[in-house]
C-alpha cells in the first residue's frame, strides 16, 4: 500500500479504472486485500482461545510454574492488598543469577 500511494494511487476510491496508469496495480490491491482478510479471520483463532482460556483453560496451582528468578513470581496465587500477606520479602540477588551451586533455580528472596 505504501508503495501504491508513493506510485500516485489516490487513497479511498473504490473504482480506479478510469485511470489506466493505475491498472498495473489491480494484481497487488486483490494480494493485499486477501492478505487482509486472512489476518481478520486469523483474529477469531485469538478469541477463540481467550475465551477458552478463560473458561475451560488450566488453573495455575504453581506460583511459580517456569522457575523464574524474579520478586513477582513470590507473591500468593490470589494475592490480597499489597500483594504480599506479610513484609514485603528481602532481595538477596539480581534477577538474572542462575545455576549457582548446582542449582537452576534460586529465587531472589533466598540467601544462599
Amino acid at each position: 500500500m505504501h508503495y501504491m500511494g508513493l506510485a500516485g494511487l489516490p487513497r479511498r476510491y473504490y473504482d480506479f479504472s478510469p485511470w489506466e496508469s493505475f491498472n498495473k496495480f489491480d494484481g497487488l490491491n486483490r494480494f493485499i486485500t486477501v492478505i487482509a482478510m486472512i489476518v481478520f479471520a486469523a483474529q477469531f483463532l485469538f478469541l477463540i482461545n481467550f475465551f477458552y482460556s478463560i473458561w475451560k483453560g488450566r488453573k495455575v496451582m504453581n506460583p511459580n510454574p517456569w522457575g523464574a528468578n524474579t520478586l513477582e513470581w513470590t507473591t500468593p496465587i490470589l494475592p490480597g492488598h499489597g500483594n504480599w500477606p506479610e513484609n514485603i520479602p528481602e532481595v538477596y540477588r539480581g534477577p538474572y543469577e542462575y545455576s549457582k551451586d548446582g542449582k537452576d533455580h534460586i529465587p531472589q528472596t533466598e540467601a544462599v
